[in-house]
């Protein structure tokens, strides 16, 4: 029952949160599809046979009607209404002929209403145009030419004003030119109606077109900029997705990007590059929104690929670009298959996907799947040739990827600021640990200062009424520790009080540093019978802080007497050319191996002692320039060696 009631309140949250961007998205797609609508809608087509049709009983005053483009077709030739004229010696169209001669006219009549005005609309053929209507020349687009020289390639979305006059025929012509790739060139879809209807289908066409174009050149600009804000991999590949995209509707690209002089063969190059950059862009949305599934060598690998085509459009002769850019496309396949594989893989034998990654997956599976119909249907009809049909869903994706991207800006604001609520305790804590360690060092002031002070007074009166020397000498190691010991607790007191204090080095005398450390741990060796074996093969001075290296020192062998019973504890000292070596190991029962790479961590602990020893050693080794390792551990005893530079060093920091 519980269960239950968790589960409805988590839908209950989930439905409130996404509830108002799930609104937001639906007007949005209702906005761009009526917008759509405004240009694409179901227009009846206009069927004619052997190059003629037949007008006279459309409805042009409330309809736009499609004009299918299985025109007549004379391949290799280019020819006028002169040519025709003669309808017995008139020239027989080839309709079964590919579509890839260099050059070619197409051929159609129409017998419409007397004195009636119509438009048609629609692209040239690629890529050079010369229209003729009754017989008068009335466009050309580029130049067309049987001289491969004089031709000059050009594509525009054209509208060619018709009158039926008296008899209402209607003759139209189109010559083409082609010599930009081997694919010839084919008429495109084209629309008649009034020239009114005609003129509010191409105000649709154009606002839809400027509105997803240059939407999407704003959204990339953004997107480029958050990129490089938050270094973010996935803003970068929504930048790419819709630069490309926007670039894809060529009625935008050409009509409104480019001026009336542009560079035709520069544009075609970026044209066919842009198709091609497609799939590769979904892949990079794919790897951008689910890293660790796809990994980065399949990355690495699609972006070798992709250097490799750029290059190649850039390199390769114009007539090639079309089978290139067919290349990209199977190209991105074996890619796409393996990281649908990997992404399997992943939430099977990994994790499974929350919320927002179920999100992300649809959005960019959406994406995936229209690009996929787009290169399969491309060339059949003129909304996925001429204008492609994923601005429109790219828009959409972008809104659901929007919701994830948002959804993980709101997820990492609650971690800072759950990360600033436990920065505060943790400060409210060490707050607490100073006043306690300020309280504590303060309270044993007194007594050490006491304790110094008895032992120098006790230890003078033994030298007056000439007590044995050994018990003066135990004295006297008795008033130096409590003095060390207030010193530590002076530091521990400016630590406390914020008060930075720095650590003054002088030469250190490696002998009676060794003297003092054996009369200050033999008697506590000698509680578990150890015997302290020092033996001293450096007879110089080290430059640094006595206090911190003979803590050091204690510090080894009081953890090793911790260790060993009965043994041995030795300290052997080395000299090299710039440094001082100091080896301290034991006869004990040595360190457990899992707890060897975690000795030198703070508050690390096997359950003897409080877990500073070692870390402490450590930085007071390293403040002196030196290095600390562990050499040797075992059933056998441990062995620790550190290194202490014999040049004198300036005072640190402590």
């Amino acid at each position: 029952m519980e269960k239950e009631i968790i589960k409805g309140d988590s839908i209950r949250v989930f439905l409130k949160r996404a509830l108002f961007p799930l609104v937001v998205i639906f007007f949005l797609a209702a906005f761009f599809f009526a917008s759509r609508l405004r240009f694409e809608q179901k227009t009846p087509k206009i069927v004619h046979e052997y190059g003629f049709a037949d007008l006279r009983e459309c409805d042009f005053e409330n309809t736009v009607y499609n004009l299918l483009n299985n025109w007549d077709y004379f391949p290799g030739v280019l020819y006028t209404a002169e040519d025709f004229a003669d309808e017995e010696n008139a020239p027989q169209p080839d309709n079964e002929v590919p579509y890839d001669r260099e050059l070619g006219t197409y051929r159609i009549r129409f017998l419409a209403k007397p004195r009636q005005w119509l438009s048609m609309c629609g692209f040239s053929v690629d890529y050079g145009t010369r229209v003729f209507l009754n017989g008068e020349e009335i466009r050309n687009v580029g130049f067309v030419s049987a001289d491969p020289a004089e031709a000059v390639p050009k594509v525009r979305y054209m509208t060619i004003p018709m009158y039926s006059g008296e008899n209402g025929e209607i003759e139209l012509i189109y010559q083409y030119s082609n010599y930009v790739h081997n694919d010839g060139g084919f008429i495109k879809v084209a629309y008649i109606s009034t020239p009114e209807n005609i003129d509010e289908y191409r105000r649709g066409l154009t606002y839809f077109s400027l509105l997803t174009g240059s939407g999407l050149i704003f959204l990339m600009f953004w997107f480029l900029l958050s990129a490089s804000i938050q270094k973010s991999r996935e803003y970068a590949a929504l930048a790419l997705c819709c630069l490309v995209i926007a670039l894809r509707n060529q009625f935008f690209f050409a009509e409104h990007m480019l001026g009336p002089g542009y560079d035709f063969f520069l544009e075609y190059r970026i044209t066919v590059l842009d198709t091609s950059l497609i799939p590769i862009s979904a892949l990079y949305l794919l790897f951008a929104f689910f890293p660790k599934a796809v990994g980065k060598k399949i990355v690495y690998g699609l972006t070798g690929v992709s250097i490799i085509l750029i290059a190649l459009h850039w390199i390769l002769d114009v007539r090639d670009l079309v089978d290139l850019c067919h290349i990209s496309y199977y190209s991105c396949v074996p890619f796409l298959l393996w990281s649908i594989f990997c992404l399997g893989r992943y939430y099977i034998k990994v994790k499974r996907p929350d919320r927002m990654e179920w999100i992300s997956l649809g959005g960019v599976s959406l994406l995936i799947v229209m690009l996929i119909r787009e290169g399969i249907s491309t060339g059949e009809t003129q909304s996925i040739t001429t204008f492609g049909i994923t601005p429109f869903v790219l828009v959409i994706c972008l809104m659901i990827l929007a919701i994830v991207i948002n959804g993980r800006i709101r997820r990492q604001m609650l971690a800072l600021e759950e990360t600033k609520q436990k920065n505060r305790l943790l400060e409210q804590i060490n707050d607490t640990n100073r006043d306690f360690l300020r309280m504590v060092a303060h309270e044993l002031k007194t007594p050490l200062t006491v304790i110094s002070g008895y032992a120098q007074l006790t230890e003078r009166q033994l030298q007056k009424s000439g007590q044995p020397e050994k018990m003066t000498g135990r004295l006297k190691t008795i008033r130096d520790e409590a003095e060390r010991l207030g010193t530590i607790v002076s530091r521990l007191m400016d630590y406390t009080y914020n008060r930075a204090q720095d650590v003054e080095m002088s030469e250190v005398d490696v002998q009676e540093l060794l003297n003092s450390v054996e009369s200050i741990m033999s008697p506590v060796c000698a509680k578990k019978e150890n015997l302290l074996s020092i033996r001293n093969s450096f007879s110089g001075t080290v430059s640094g802080n006595r206090e911190l290296l003979l803590q050091v020192l204690i510090n080894l062998i009081a953890n090793a007497c911790r260790h060993t019973e009965k043994g041995t504890i030795s300290i052997i000292t080395e000299e090299n050319e710039k440094e001082a070596v100091f080896n301290v190991s034991d006869t004990g029962s040595g360190i457990p191996p899992e707890a060897v790479p975690h000795i030198f961590e703070k508050g690390y602990t096997t359950g003897q002692g409080n877990g500073l020893g070692l870390a402490i050693c450590l930085e007071s080794v390293e403040l002196h320039g030196g290095t600390m390792e562990l050499v040797s551990t075992g059933p056998g005893g441990t062995g620790f060696r550190f290194t202490i530079p014999k040049e004198k060093r300036e005072a640190l920091p402590a």
